[in-house]
């Protein structure tokens, strides 16, 4: 009752701006435009009487109004590292989180909830099992899944369980499509963990669904989960899946305490397709990419076949993926006083677009986000938005830097801030 209590408020405080800026978007141009300053009008949502219901951009350029909270997505203070980001994606004015006690959907443009789905075993109050990552939604959006690590008493002289609950949740309807229980491996929890991804996340997440595979992953191992059965049709130890694309799982498996390796392995079988040894902190860079450190390089490479498409000199780049054409990868974030890099390649061809230091004596910001191609990014306390294609200043005032993104807005930290312009 009080998170729908605290959405109800948030309803109320939004939805007068809302429909105050819908009239304006409604009335048309009504002046000139200014090209830096204000990004591509997507097409808005709309209520069933056909009347836009609130502003879009692809991309936003500028946020503004009042901020809704999504108070369930905090993760808990036992986490680390990349564990430490909310578990949320956003995907055309819906924030679906993965919260301790199931799925919930968000309504961004009022705070409403939509609809939430428990999990079938109670979450375990804070601790290393209430750790979450964000779900993922299918790519004609009607699918959002998640996973969440439960501990399951046992009863009369059955043992105490450590299990993966995953469910898969129509996003029009809130309806349950399917669902799954896999028994967690011994080191996939508790003090032990450890992981093999650069996100450095622990908890079950699941990196990709086809037609007849939904892989799943939880610290060191994964698991490959037949939807219409929800059972494990194979499962490996010691490694970590971060991709799916064309039928092959590809990610990093430990050969030692600090020795690693790349492998592709066939998503309906667990057969290896391909390796790629002295590899370590492997991340997905986009759907048919992952990066990885290699010595003192990392690589990009090609997912499906194990080809080396890229090298950057120096470990810890983190690449991003613009969810169109373009991959950014940058390095020296974590640091204040570090020296940054940025570079954007083509996601086809990886042919390079624009770097920065580029010799002008431009600051190179700290990248936050990056969506369709605009990069969300902070200089100082200012956030900004490049232009994806060209590095050069799209929006020198944008008013927040989030790090997920759709056309009505973004999120940074765990407000949704909506977008403006």
């Amino acid at each position: 009752m009080n998170r729908i209590g605290r959405t109800r408020r948030w309803a109320a405080a939004v939805a007068g701006v809302t429909l105050a800026t819908a009239a304006l978007v409604a009335c048309g141009d009504g002046g000139p435009s200014d090209e830096k300053s204000s990004g591509k009008a997507a097409e808005p949502s709309r209520t069933t009487s056909g009347k836009p219901s609130r502003p879009a951009f692809d991309p936003p350029l500028r946020f503004d109004g009042p901020t809704v909270e999504l108070s369930s997505a905090d993760q808990p203070s036992t986490t680390t590292g990349g564990a430490t980001g909310p578990a949320v994606r956003l995907a055309d004015g819906v924030a679906y989180i993965t919260a301790e006690e199931g799925l919930e959907a968000i309504d961004t443009g009022t705070g409403a909830l939509r609809w939430e789905v428990n999990t079938k075993h109670p979450a375990a109050k804070g601790g290393f099992g209430s750790n979450r990552a964000a779900p993922l939604v299918s790519a004609d959006g009607k699918t959002v899944y998640a996973a969440w690590n439960r501990d399951v008493k046992g009863q009369g002289t059955a043992p105490d369980r450590t299990l993966i609950e995953v469910l898969a949740i129509e996003t029009n309807t809130g309806k349950t499509a399917w669902s799954a229980e896999i028994a967690a491996a011994p080191s996939a929890t508790g003090l032990g963990a450890r992981s093999i991804g650069a996100d450095e996340v622990l908890a079950p997440q699941i990196i990709g669904v086809d037609a007849g595979t939904a892989v799943v992953t939880a610290a060191d191992t994964t698991y490959a989960v037949e939807p219409s059965a929800g059972t494990v049709r194979w499962k490996k130890h010691g490694f970590r899946a971060v991709t799916l694309a064309d039928g092959v799982v590809a990610g990093g498996e430990e050969t030692g305490r600090l020795d690693g390796r790349l492998l592709g392995l066939a998503a309906a079988t667990g057969e290896q397709r391909w390796t790629l040894e002295d590899a370590l902190r492997p991340a997905a860079a986009a759907p048919r990419l992952l990066s990885a450190t290699v010595k003192d390089k990392t690589l990009l490479v090609d997912a499906v076949s194990g080809e080396q498409r890229v090298a950057l000199d120096g470990g810890g780049w983190r690449c991003r993926y613009d969810a169109q054409t373009l991959v950014l990868c940058s390095r020296g974030e974590g640091y204040a006083l570090s020296p940054r890099w940025i570079t954007v390649f083509d996601a086809s061809s990886l042919q390079k677009r624009w770097a920065l230091p580029d010799g002008s004596g431009r600051k190179v910001p700290v990248v936050m986000g990056f969506w369709h191609g605009a990069v969300y990014a902070n200089v100082g306390s200012e956030a900004i938005v490049l232009d994806g294609a060209t590095g050069q200043d799209r929006q020198t005032s944008a008013g927040a830097a989030p790090d997920e993104i759709d056309r009505y807005g973004g999120l940074a930290g765990s407000k949704f801030h909506p977008a403006a312009g």
